[in-house]
């Protein structure tokens, strides 16, 4: 068997030891650490080859090991060859000591190789540091013999053998358990089959898959089969199945409990969000803070190998009760646990979004399968991805937590500062100025903040207010990050209110860092039962025109459903007040037809609570239920539990686009009827503008891009919480002038295309009554 691993993932996993570190070091420092690497490279002498490959194979125990890396330097000085292992550090200057042995670890690793490749005795190995702050270089020197690199090397081998055994049991388990996989059920659904074919063709071909798949079809088991199947035959290594939503990872767990019942081994792990899976009360990373990221490193191995041993399906429950075994960090377990998984179940954050992706996959090109579950989402998730922004208030505010002393530090943010003065400027006859281009000047003081900034943080000080320092630290960092993707498809955002300045730079089109990140995989597959009109979303997500395409019709009768469009009232702002009556009496009509649980979904808080407080004042027998802004999670499921009840009329006031209008399935009878007022537009905004705009130029369709495909999608998202199974039965309402206009009528899917125009209050009910009879 082969086991694979880089020089520098084969040291840090054995020798890093102490705490977990959320520091700036651990998650900024290698791009800092990339540049002065090409800066102290390129300072080499006339001999000094920089970015060194090598590569060596060693069997030992029946596991032949593969082992590579890239040396930082290796020149020749006078008759010694010297290997050049090259660390950023901001620990003072004269605190910098040889006492790291990880770092020599690789160097020792790299000298072995470059010994054994080129014949020779012995070698230098020369730990280059680089004091940020001070720009200072401290080197350490060992000359180390063949014998005793040798001895280094298969010491190490030998410490990872039983992990490598481990993974050797676990893939052969999960190839012949995956080959023999077959289908939970005794009958492909209707659309099933086609949805799955397709998928394993698409992955076959190494090509990208965009599909629209109704509810009803069961995208999860449709998408999830084929890619456990294309594992067992060595087609892929691995699968990331990511979520908009926790509802969704809850329907891939259910469908993962019932592939689990053919009793075959293989591994999934679930990563869910720290927040949510931490032990303390209030997340506090910090090691003197947290018991859990104390020490992490001296037990969390243990922990991994009996978790690997015992468990298959490591879902929420599963990895806390073996991190608390262990008094190790649940989220960080999970993390570990992913690289021997086959299947990894996480949010869009850790695939795409450059703060927290899983560089440990992403950093070359793998053999991977991404499933991207309701992938209409993804678009302003993606634009929040990959836009950034920054306040002069929080840099005004960060000067009074800096010690005065620090006037390398106090200097970056006076300069940073002195250019949000200048940003301020721009706005001087309008409170919002954009432009295509980034504002160069900014960036460079920002850079030179984070360094300072970094320094500080790692040296000794008084912590009382570091908190608040990183999260200005983190905003920095991430506004530099963002701007190495600025393109075309970008605008810099700048905006005045009162005293404060912000800048953002924007993201209007994220397709090309989408593409970039799903390039890194063998096949991309994204799915939503609402992805139309499909050039829209290949347009943001990626896609190309060779992209291969699937629309599904829906499972459903359409017997199953009454559609009602009302396109005699108007929803539009300045008409409201004169159609409210109407608008009352309509909904009186729809859902005095028959006792149940009914949504209607309004187009923003303001306009529910003006309609919920006319139709109360008008029915105030009826029951009712109004949705609050921004409910827990608790809170939500209380909301839900009272669906429960079907034998009395009950209507729910909902905001659309809100955690109700998707994700929810209230199967049967649990909901009965939905009612959707106007056509779902974002509030107009200088944001939506600045889309409206670029599409405008992009591509003739402003409007479309910026307002109406997204509306359209949020309507249909909530229109499809009625019809969940093949035994639902229900009405959907459409209440606007501008649905029977010809761009709304295109949007229209097939299974809601058997709609009836009826405008008049009784005229709905009597047709309700004969729907709900027959």
């Amino acid at each position: 068997m082969e086991c694979r691993l880089s020089v520098r993932e084969l040291v840090e996993f054995l020798y890093k030891s102490g705490d977990l570190s959320y520091t700036p070091a651990s998650i900024e420092r290698a791009n800092l650490g990339s540049r002065i690497h090409r800066l102290l490279q390129s300072q080499g002498k006339g001999n000094y080859q920089s970015e060194v490959y090598l590569k060596l194979e060693t069997e030992l125990d029946t596991i032949n090991f593969i082992i590579d890396g890239r040396a930082d330097g290796i020149f020749k000085e006078e008759d010694n060859i010297i290997l050049e292992e090259i660390k950023t550090t901001a620990i003072p200057y004269d605190e910098i000591d040889d006492s790291n042995f990880l770092h020599f670890a690789q160097a020792y690793c790299y000298a072995h190789i470059y010994v054994q490749q080129n014949g020779l005795d012995n070698i230098l190995v020369q730990l280059t540091y680089y004091q940020i702050e001070t720009k200072q270089i401290k080197t350490f020197r060992q000359v180390k013999t063949k014998e005793e690199l040798l001895s280094f090397y298969t010491q190490t081998l030998s410490l990872y053998l039983r992990w490598a055994k481990l993974t050797q049991k676990i893939r052969m388990n999960s190839a012949q358990s995956l080959k023999s996989l077959v289908f939970p059920f005794e009958n492909y659904r209707s659309g099933q089959r086609e949805f799955a074919s397709g998928v394993y063709k698409t992955i076959l071909d190494k090509r990208s898959l965009f599909a629209q798949a109704p509810t009803g079809i069961g995208k999860t088991i449709s998408t999830l089969f084929p890619s456990l199947k294309a594992i067992g035959e060595g087609k892929a290594e691995k699968i990331f199945y990511l979520c908009a939503k926790n509802i969704t990872s809850s329907v891939v767990y259910n469908t993962l409990n019932l592939l689990y019942e053919q009793k075959l081994p293989f591994k999934s792990v679930g990563i869910t969000a720290k927040d949510k899976i931490c032990f303390l009360e209030e997340r506090n990373c910090d090691p003197h803070i947290c018991p859990y990221a104390k020490g992490y490193y001296s037990r969390n191995k243990d922990a991994l190998y009996e978790l690997l041993s015992n468990e298959d399906l490591m879902d929420k429950e599963i990895l806390s009760q073996y991190a608390k075994k262990h008094s190790i960090c649940p989220f960080e377990l999970s993390l570990d646990a992913s690289l021997y998984a086959d299947l990894i179940v996480c949010d869009y954050n850790y695939v795409f979004d450059p703060r927290v992706y899983l560089k440990r996959f992403f950093m070359e090109k793998g053999n991977y399968i991404f499933l991207v579950d309701e992938a209409h989402n993804l678009v302003d998730r993606a634009r929040e991805m990959y836009s950034a922004v920054l306040s002069k208030s929080s840099f005004q505010q960060l000067s009074k937590y800096i010690p005065k002393e620090e006037k390398q530090l106090h200097s970056s943010i006076k300069s940073v500062l002195a250019d949000f003065k200048k940003l301020s400027s721009l706005c001087e006859d309008n409170e919002f100025y954009a432009s295509n281009e980034p504002q160069l000047s900014i960036l460079e003081k920002i850079n030179h903040f984070i360094e300072h900034c970094d320094g500080y943080l790692q040296s000794e000080h008084d912590d009382t207010y570091d908190e608040d320092i990183k999260v200005i630290y983190f905003d920095a960092v991430n506004y530099l990050r963002i701007s190495d993707y600025y393109d075309e498809n970008f605008v810099t955002w700048i905006h005045k209110e009162n005293k404060d300045v912000t800048i953002k730079q924007f993201c209007m089109n994220p397709r090309t860092p989408l593409k970039s990140i799903m390039e890194k995989g063998r096949t991309s597959v994204l799915f939503s039962a609402t992805l139309s009109p499909i050039d829209y979303y290949l347009d943001l997500l990626g896609g190309e025109d060779e992209t291969n395409r699937l629309s599904l019709p829906s499972p459903f009768q359409k017997e199953q459903s009454m559609i009602l469009i009302n396109n005699a009232i108007s929803t539009k702002y300045k008409n409201r007040s004169l159609s409210l009556p109407s608008l009352i009496s309509y909904l009186h009509a729809v859902i005095l037809s028959k006792k149940g649980n009914y949504i209607i979904f309004c187009p923003s808080y303001a306009y529910m609570e003006q309609i919920h407080d006319a139709f109360t004042n008008e029915y105030p027998d009826i029951q009712t239920t109004i949705q609050k802004e921004n409910l827990s999670e608790d809170e939500k499921q209380m909301f839900l539990n009272q669906f429960s009840s079907t034998q009395k009329l009950h209507v729910y006031f909902c905001v659309l686009g809100g955690m109700f209008s998707e994700g929810i399935d209230l199967k049967g009878d649990l909901l009965i009827g939905t009612i959707l007022i106007g056509v779902g537009l974002p509030q107009i905004n200088p944001q939506q503008e600045l889309l409206k705009e670029h599409f405008q130029k992009e591509k003739k369709m402003g409007y479309a891009y910026a307002y109406q495909f997204p509306g359209m999608n949020k309507i249909l998202q909530a229109a499809g919480r009625v019809i969940r199974s093949v035994h639902d039965k229900g009405v959907i309402v459409f209440i606007d002038e501008r649905f029977t206009t010809p761009p709304y009528k295109r949007l229209f899917p097939n299974h809601l295309q058997h709609y009836q125009i009826i405008n008049e209050p009784q005229k709905a009910y009597l047709s309700l009554l004969s729907f709900w009879n027959s």
